[in-house]
């Protein structure tokens, strides 16, 4: 049996045409590719695409991969046909699917145990069950579903595509599996409605370069893991002190503090950053002092009662 090595875009278009939107096309290639370029890289496998001539029936592109490990291949080309027609089902909870995504990225190698998925993927022989598993771990993956969000985002603008279809195909162009489509109507539900995902809070020390002296929206100034940050003052307690020269600042000076991160995807699916507040200090820190605030006091007092629950429910 000849070995999958094709992937195959089918743009299904409305009155049997066989002409597409050349900024379009190019667009939505930039996205595949990104996709399943994502996929060869998250498993380890060596692969470079090359366009082929596209076809009639609706406007078909093909591209095939010249290089790697040829049942490794046809897995990541697998996982990409499932990958782009499977729905993530984000819709109304998106926002709580994306966050426990950022705080399983931390331990992503460990839960999805990506090394005993990748060996499998090089040292047997490619099956469906072996794709539907390796994409399902991949499923809320940031970057495969940014992209792909991208990708039906730009179809939906186009009313003359009616549907789209994946093909994963041998060096003869015969179909190795049945080619998978998406309806229009359906792809709406691989859109994300937002870029937003849910701030994060921290523990955290900075070194304040420059406090707010007086009243007014000015954003504080200060060194946090070594980078410079802007960010806003939001414990009103600490900040009246400081207003009313109760907390005396000097160099080298610096909080410990509940800090709140803001994030959001950026266009390919990283994780940016577009803010910071500072929502308690806990204490102030000079070179050989440190004064504790009555809220942080009340916070560590809080979070000791919280952790001996856990304790003693553990």
């Amino acid at each position: 049996m000849e070995t999958a090595n094709k992937f195959e875009l089918h743009y299904y278009l409305k009155d049997g045409s066989h002409q597409i939107n050349a900024l379009l096309r190019n667009k939505c290639e930039a996205e595949l590719l990104a996709i399943v370029t994502e996929i060869a890289t998250i498993l380890d496998v060596e692969a470079e695409l090359v366009a082929t001539a596209a076809r009639e029936g609706g406007f078909r592109d093909f591209w095939d991969v010249i290089k790697g490990n040829a049942s490794a291949i046809s897995v990541v080309l697998m996982v990409a046909q499932l990958v782009f027609t499977i729905a993530p089902m984000l819709h109304e909870s998106e926002k709580e699917e994306l966050e426990k995504e950022l705080n399983r990225l931390q331990i992503e190698e460990a839960k999805l145990n990506l090394e005993k998925l990748r060996r499998e993927v090089k040292d047997s022989s490619p099956t469906l069950g072996k794709a539907e598993k390796i994409s399902k771990s991949l499923s809320r993956n940031l970057r495969l579903i940014k992209r792909k969000s991208n990708f039906y985002s730009i179809l939906s603008e186009r009313s003359e595509i009616t549907k789209i279809g994946f093909a994963v195909l041998d060096s003869e162009f015969s179909p190795r599996f049945a080619e998978r489509q998406v309806e229009r109507h359906e792809f709406g539900k691989h859109i994300l409605h937002s870029n937003k995902l849910g701030s994060e809070e921290v523990e955290a020390e900075i070194e304040i370069v420059s406090p707010v002296l007086k009243e007014g929206r000015y954003k504080w100034k200060g060194l946090y893991n070594g980078q410079p940050i802007g960010f806003d003052m939001l414990d009103l307690d600490f900040r009246d002190m400081v207003l009313l020269d109760s907390i005396p600042f000097q160099h080298g000076s610096s909080i410990i503090c509940i800090l709140r991160i803001e994030r959001e995807l950026d266009e390919v699916g990283d994780v940016k950053i577009t803010g910071y507040a500072v929502t308690t200090v806990i204490e102030k820190v000079d070179r050989n002092s440190s004064v504790e605030t009555m809220q942080g006091r009340k916070y560590r007092h809080a979070k000791k009662y919280i952790e001996g629950q856990g304790s003693l429910f553990s």
